[in-house]
């Protein structure tokens, strides 16, 4: 798999006025300005201001170079543009100078090295790119937007309250690199039906390797128009999944490794298909949860809740939920986990990490039945291929 090019989001253009190549183009014909003027009717003052980058060539003067320059009119006004471009960006670049500090809420390093800045630089050139990362203008629009956002999360409590800004910030870019490769992925629309058709395979891939699932996965899921991406989290955050409509007949979730572990992993699909079955499309859910036991939804808010009972009961399902109470009584030997998730169809860690969760077993204990899960940059990108539809 190839990983995705690098996203340098603005790239800084050098421009000359088009005056600049009029005047060029006037020397090789041998016109002066002034026979110019008659050529055109406009005045010799205008023609040299537009030869000076001071007046605007616009398209109706365009149409009259063409036919005293033989060079078309089209071109004159590509030349126009990129000129005013240029110095639209150039007067950006000074205005954004003032709101340089904003770059210092982010992972600069990271971000760099993950290439959606060309360096760690603090500039304005770069904090131009970051905004176009993120598909904004200004800062506060960003801001304003991410607080206009229905968001449903539930906030780990494993990072102090000083980091909180850095893990909000750094959280944000995870989330908008994750829905720009989930918006390229290519997905037949949305089916409901088939996504719950899905669920058996889907079960059966945590029986799987890595280099075998790593590819499986997202191309089931994208023949029922879900987009699933794998994305590293960064440091200093706790994400672990997240779910977002891109549009109504495409959902986008997102992936991390964040706890390296696939009892971890696979819980945190299923609960954002959880959330993609039983919940509506206007919020974006992000499951940034030190541990699943954590409490700390908005009151009245159920929706972690049912994300979590759905995950669990797909895992483990009802016709197996007597013999798994069996086993949480008596977990030990390991060899009685092996042989319930060899019945159960579902990998032993993530049957280790339940009886974890349900307290039936330490948390230090069994962990070697859990397979390890690191995300690299290899894994970023699918190749470019037509779900079935």
């Amino acid at each position: 798999m190839t990983p995705p090019a690098p996203h340098y989001a603005f790239a800084p253009d050098t421009a000359e006025p088009p005056g600049a190549t009029l005047k060029e183009q006037l020397e090789a014909l041998g016109i002066p300005q002034a026979d110019l003027a008659r050529r055109t009717g406009l005045s010799t003052k205008h023609i040299n201001q537009i030869v000076q980058g001071i007046a605007v060539l616009t398209p109706e003067t365009a149409l009259k170079l063409e036919r005293a320059t033989d060079l078309p009119a089209q071109m004159w006004n590509q030349l126009e543009a990129a000129w005013r471009t240029h110095l639209s960006r150039t007067t950006e670049l000074q205005a954004l100078t003032a709101k340089v500090d904003w770059l210092d809420r982010f992972p600069l390093a990271e971000l760099a090295a993950r290439a959606i800045l060309p360096t760690r630089e603090r500039s304005a050139e770069n904090l131009q790119r970051l905004l176009a990362f993120f598909g904004v203008a200004d800062p506060d629009l960003a801001e304003n937007l991410w607080n206009s956002y229905n968001v449903a999360f539930r906030r780990s409590t494993v990072l102090p309250a000083k980091n909180e800004q850095k893990r909000e910030y750094a959280t944000a870019v995870w989330l908008r690199q994750a829905e720009l490769m989930a918006r390229d992925l290519p997905c037949a629309p949305f089916d409901r039906a088939a996504l719950t058709a899905l669920l058996p395979q889907l079960r059966a891939l945590t029986l799987e390797e890595p280099a075998v699932w790593i590819d499986r996965l997202p191309r089931l899921c994208a023949q029922a128009g879900v987009a699933v991406v794998f994305l590293p989290a960064l440091p200093n955050t706790s994400v672990s999944g997240a779910t977002r409509w891109l549009t109504p007949d495409k959902v986008g979730v997102a992936l991390s490794d964040r706890f390296k572990k696939d009892d971890h992993f696979w819980f945190t699909l299923f609960h954002e298909i959880g959330h993609i079955l039983l919940h509506g499309k206007r919020l974006t859910f992000i499951d940034n949860i030190a541990r699943r036991g954590d409490k700390a939804a908005p009151e009245g808010d159920h929706s972690e809740e049912e994300a979590n009972t759905y995950a669990a009961e797909t895992l483990i399902p009802p016709q197996h939920a007597a013999a798994y109470q069996r086993l949480a009584r008596r977990p030990m030997p390991f060899d009685k986990i092996k042989r319930f998730a060899e019945e159960a169809g579902i990998a032993p860690g993530i049957v280790v990490g339940r009886l974890q969760h349900d307290h039936a077993l330490d948390w230090t204990h069994g962990n070697a039945l859990k397979r390890t899960i690191e995300l690299t940059p290899a894994y970023h990108a699918l190749p470019r291929e037509e779900p079935r539809r």
